[in-house]
């Protein structure tokens, strides 16, 4: 259980501090805080993991009842037996399924003795052995360790013993006693009748361990046969507490140890022998006669009866009594055996035992419920925790990343207006040829290839997607981080998208695809749109400007204005080609410019690929000019629709 945890966990903190049982916690692969739950009952390789860096007499019975009554998780609890030596010091035998653990028991042995008793003993291991016992669960390494117990104060040893020395009374305030000549004339003696009736559980065996007389009681449970004098007890009891062979001898070594037995054969043999003897009737009505004749259900849940108690030698010492009862914990139990309160005695404890549990019971149950619902939610908390990330990822990919930590932050995100930006489209002058003549998917594979080279670029030169509709792809650069550079690196953008839209097949002509695309810089407002599902949206005439330098590009070039050629002659170095005054829709005559090359950066900087040495140019803008026209003056190819901004 969990009180072990929590004691090395004391331990550890009083002698180490925190941050070392932080660590400790962390090697044995505990979770924080849930390592010391009390009423949690843990597997013995996490408490060896945290190891790995009332008393005596009444211990045993200790360790039962919390292993068996109060959680009733049926554990494997170590057995102790002590021995009294001649000079007052105690012999303590100590049986454990766990082994390496006997350091503990030392350590509370020393306390109880120092809190409880006020006295300090010294202990020494004299003993230890190990041995394999064959269990009904399988096979199970036993550890025996035996401790020697003496004080060491100037108290006698003869502390250790239990035996209180008699006190002495005033004479004054002595009761006074019949003598014994007064007893032998008014003498009071209980009959075999009252006795059984007195203690309805009881037994009694003689020196072979055979019975001699029982409480009336147990006939309700096992059949009158097993219960006749001269019966061996072992046909009738099996121990299951303390694990030792049911003779005299051994009963008397562990005389003060709570003794648990347990019925061995069935409620009663006539159940057994009733559905033989009447075949021809219906099994459930036999079944329910002979309950109603013994006036026991146990019968019908297969229960066998446990009775609890202890073993005393009487004054003869050739017989035992066993004095217990019924070892009953709740009213469930109570009415598996088919018993009532009434079959205990009025003086028999277990009456209270059985209300007082029933009240723990619930309340246990109600804990663990409460435990069970609290990891639910914490369960839920961290999916929802997992979740809540996988929104905000997405959030961060539709919107430029300082925009969604404000919206994530609940802040509000107000429009902007920038001085200068650079925006740029890109489109597949082919594309209205190619969906008419291609499977949906095909269409969707096609431009999802593109995309994805495109998308990568702009990650990698740290521009934002502003949207992609159909065919046609935006960018901007400078917005919403404002960058002295911007149309530099939308310039480097371009060429890139340009010749990685070459590694993509046209699917009408199975030749390279190839993209145009239309770049100007100046003045933008940008702001977030919509609430359930946001996007950031640009405005002004610098966008419309661009859409019409990609509508009137050639394909495979990148269509530049006046504007866009200054900004980026500014900060970085390329080599543009005039194409002198075109009209442009919307705009009448304009000076624009094709962006051929950077003397910064070669394509294979810029794509981010390696060069095939054998293949490539050392700059590759040679491959990239290959099958470009170069007339200025083409004539401009259709576009779609979806790409016209007005």
């Amino acid at each position: 259980f969990g009180f072990i945890h929590e004691s090395i966990r004391q331990l550890m903190l009083r002698k180490y501090g925190e941050e070392f049982w932080a660590k400790v916690i962390a090697r044995a692969g505990c979770e924080s805080g849930k390592e010391n739950i009390v009423n949690h009952y843990y597997p013995d390789s996490d408490t060896y993991a945290l190891v790995d860096s009332g008393f005596l007499d009444n211990l045993d019975s200790l360790h039962y009842f919390i292993d068996h009554v109060v959680y009733k998780a049926n554990l494997r609890g170590p057995s102790f037996r002590c021995e009294d030596n001649n000079d007052g010091s105690l012999t303590l035998h100590y049986f454990t399924g766990r082994p390496g653990l006997y350091p503990i028991v030392k350590g509370v042995l020393r306390e109880v003795a120092k809190r409880v008793f006020k006295m300090d003993i010294a202990l020494s291991v004299t003993g230890r052995t190990q041995r394999s016992v064959q269990m009904a669960t399988g096979e199970r390494l036993e550890e025996h360790v035996i401790f020697h117990l003496k004080t060491v104060n100037n108290r006698p040893e003869a502390a250790l013993n239990y035996e209180a020395a008699p006190t002495s009374i005033p004479s004054a305030i002595q009761p006074t006693c019949p003598s014994p000549t007064e007893l032998d004339t008014s003498q009071l003696r209980v009959s075999h009748a009252d006795f059984v009736s007195a203690l309805p559980y009881h037994f009694i065996v003689d020196q072979d361990c055979r019975i001699t007389q029982v409480g009336k009681e147990l006939y309700n449970h096992i059949p009158r046969e097993l219960l006749e004098p001269g019966t061996p007890l072992i046909r009738v009891f099996e121990v299951n507490r303390p694990q030792i062979p049911l003779d005299f001898d051994n009963i008397c070594n562990f005389i003060n140890a709570v003794f648990v037995l347990q019925v061995r054969t069935a409620p009663l043999s006539d159940v057994r022998r009733a559905p033989q003897q009447h075949r021809g009737t219906d099994a459930s009505q036999t079944t329910a006669k002979t309950t109603t004749t013994t006036g026991s259900s146990a019968s019908l849940h297969g229960q066998h009866l446990k009775l609890k108690g202890q073993m005393m030698l009487l004054e003869s010492r050739q017989h035992l009594i066993y004095l217990c009862s019924p070892y009953v914990t709740s009213i469930p139990e109570l009415l598996q055996f088919g018993m009532r309160l009434t079959a205990m005695p009025l003086h028999d404890a277990t009456r209270d035992l059985i209300l007082l549990n029933q009240q723990r019971l619930s309340d246990v149950e109600v804990n663990m419920q409460l435990e069970a619902n609290n990891e639910q939610l914490e369960i839920l908390a961290r999916d929802l925790e997992i979740e809540k990330g996988k929104t905000d990822a997405l959030l961060r990919e539709m919107l430029p990343a300082t925009v969604a930590t404000q919206l994530i932050a609940g802040k509000a995100v107000d429009a902007c207006e920038y001085e200068e930006a650079t925006v740029m489209f890109s489109d597949v002058p082919s594309f209205q040829f190619i969906v008419p003549h291609c499977q949906p998917k095909d269409v969707v594979h096609l431009l999802n290839d593109l995309f994805t080279k495109f998308d990568r670029l702009v990650t990698k030169n740290n521009v934002y997607k502003v949207e992609t509709v159909g065919d046609s792809y935006m960018t901007v650069g400078g917005v919403p981080d404002i960058k002295s550079n911007h149309c530099e690196i939308i310039c480097h953008v371009a060429l890139g998208m340009i010749w990685e839209a070459r590694s993509v097949t046209d699917p009408i002509n199975n030749k390279p695809l190839q993209v145009r695309t239309g770049i100007h810089s100046g003045p933008i407002v940008a702001g977030v749109v919509g609430a359930k599902m946001p996007r950031y949206c640009l405005f002004g005439d610098t966008v419309n400007t661009a859409s019409r330098m990609e509508s009137h590009s050639p394909p495979g070039r990148i269509h530049c204005s006046q504007k866009a050629y200054e900004c980026a002659q500014r900060t970085g170095r390329f080599i543009f080609v005039p194409r002198g005054k075109i009209v442009i829709k919307g705009k009448g005559e304009m000076d624009t410019y094709f962006l051929k090359s950077s003397l910064k950066k070669s394509i294979w900087e810029i794509i981010d690929r390696p060069r095939d040495e054998s293949v490539n140019t050392i700059d590759g803008y040679d491959e990239l000019s290959e099958g470009i026209e170069l007339d200025a003056t083409t004539v401009d190819h259709p576009i779609s629709k979806t790409c016209t901004i007005s």
